[in-house]
């Protein structure tokens, strides 16, 4: 039997594109994260000349490192995908029932953050801070449900298996 094309990738084109998504998303993120990081460098001191990261440098250091670790896992798992890696299949899995169940817990026990926009004005932290939370939610949950009922397709479970191997003839 010969190779063509087809059977030599076996990626779908929905793998393709939640292993583009996942690049693109901790991408997209990693840009977001820098432009938050420099405001905090950048931020002016307080009234005592002393900037944020003086004054919570271990809060400060666990959230970055945390927060970084978490867009380049995000990166490694696309290149995964798209590398049809079955760790990284089951590591999609995963991150889809984190982001699933921080999306149920911000609607369920944070409805106003989530949903409501004050007509009072609120500081602009507060307004922030539900801006995120808003655009998390939007984002992360249509994807994550998707994730997981895709990931879990037998043809997309086939599609990250070794390949056979076919035994070698005898003479």
């Amino acid at each position: 039997m010969t190779e063509t094309v087809w059977t030599s990738t076996r990626r779908s084109a929905g793998v393709t594109c939640a292993s583009a998504l996942a690049i693109l998303g901790s991408g997209s993120a990693l840009f977001v994260w820098g432009s938050l990081f420099l405001g905090v460098l950048n931020a002016p001191p307080d009234s005592h000349g002393r900037h944020l990261y003086e004054l919570y440098p271990f809060t400060l250091l666990l959230l970055f490192t945390v927060s970084l670790s978490l867009i380049a896992s995000g990166i490694r798992i696309g290149i995964g995908l798209f590398q049809l890696k079955p760790w990284a299949r089951r590591a999609a899995l995963l991150w889809a029932t984190v982001a699933l169940c921080f999306c149920l817990y911000m609607i369920a026990f944070r409805p106003f953050e989530t949903f409501f926009i004050p007509e009072h004005f609120v500081s602009e932290l507060e307004s922030f801070k539900q801006i995120l939370a808003i655009s998390l939610v939007v984002a992360m949950f249509p994807i994550s449900v998707w994730w997981l009922f895709f990931f879990r397709l037998p043809s997309v479970k086939r599609q990250f298996e070794p390949p056979a191997q076919s035994e070698p003839v005898q003479n």
